[in-house]
């Protein structure tokens, strides 16, 4: 075991070596890890709301040519507007503060200038290897710790805040209670979050499949981490898909227990 926190394995690539990055995050617990998992191990740090995907493609007037709408900060104050106007309907009880209809809203698939960011490594490697054995492309997991945090009760104007805050949300919604959901506030939203410490695991996509069957069986899959009708179908359907029916079978049925399968036919 190394004695510098920051010192941990920046690749896995077997199935054996997650243990060690939980030995190691767990004994340097006293540090305030935050965890990101991305699918694709060349995605960057830009929330949603600044991606140039995000926006859709427009004629100009003047060439013809059809060009991506840009980012416009008028527009990000637009659609948060009309999401307050119209997401009451659907919440039993209404955010007390603008932060927290932030995080409502990204935590929905809003885009904001908040970035997803979880307290566990384990939930943050779930979302790394989400789609193991669909694709042939590494996955990651971003690590930092030091963000400054913001106060819980922050009533202010979040829009115009000038560096880089983490916010740790009331237990508003079961998803930001079981995902340990951290929100990173990315004041320039179209460009990449830059932090004090930052640091990417790669996680070799031969290696992606088995550990998402290896988190499953530590109770951390989707079924867990969106805890609603959806969630649960999902995670057996996927349960279905790899024939993972030992127990609910009738005893009539040609039975698979025992038998053993780490190769996947896709995700």
């Amino acid at each position: 075991m190394t004695h510098n926190a920051d010192d941990f394995p920046v690749e896995v690539s077997s199935r054996s070596q997650p243990a060690a990055l939980v030995e190691h995050f767990s004994f340097f617990s006293g540090y305030d890890w935050l965890f990101r998992g991305v699918t694709k191990a060349t995605y960057g740090l830009v929330p949603k709301i600044g991606r140039k995907e995000t926006r859709g493609r427009k004629k100009d007037q003047t060439t013809g040519e059809r060009l991506r709408v840009p980012y416009r900060t008028e527009d990000e104050r637009a659609v948060f507007t009309m999401f307050k106007q119209q997401a009451r309907a659907y919440l039993p009880a209404w955010p007390e503060s603008e932060l927290q209809r932030l995080a409502i809203a990204q935590h929905f698939g809003l885009p904001t200038r908040l970035l997803d960011w979880t307290d566990s490594l384990l939930i943050a490697a779930w979302f790394a290897v989400e789609k193991g054995g669909a694709k042939t492309v590494d996955s990651a997991i971003w690590v930092t710790k030091g963000v400054p945090a913001i106060e819980t009760d922050y009533v202010g104007e979040v829009l115009t805040l000038a560096e880089p805050m983490s916010y740790r949300p009331p237990h508003i919604s079961p998803r930001i209670v079981a995902q340990g959901s951290v929100f990173v506030i990315c004041p320039k939203p179209i460009d990449e979050l830059t932090l004090p410490f930052l640091r990417k695991i790669v996680v070799k996509h031969e290696a992606e499949f088995t550990l998402k069957k290896r988190l499953t069986a530590c109770g951390t899959n989707r079924r867990h981490l969106f805890p609603d009708l959806g969630g649960l179908s999902d995670h057996l359907a996927w349960m279905y898909k790899n024939d993972w029916l030992a127990g609910y079978r009738p005893r009539s049925t040609p039975q698979t227990e025992g038998t053993t399968d780490d190769e996947p036919d896709e995700a």
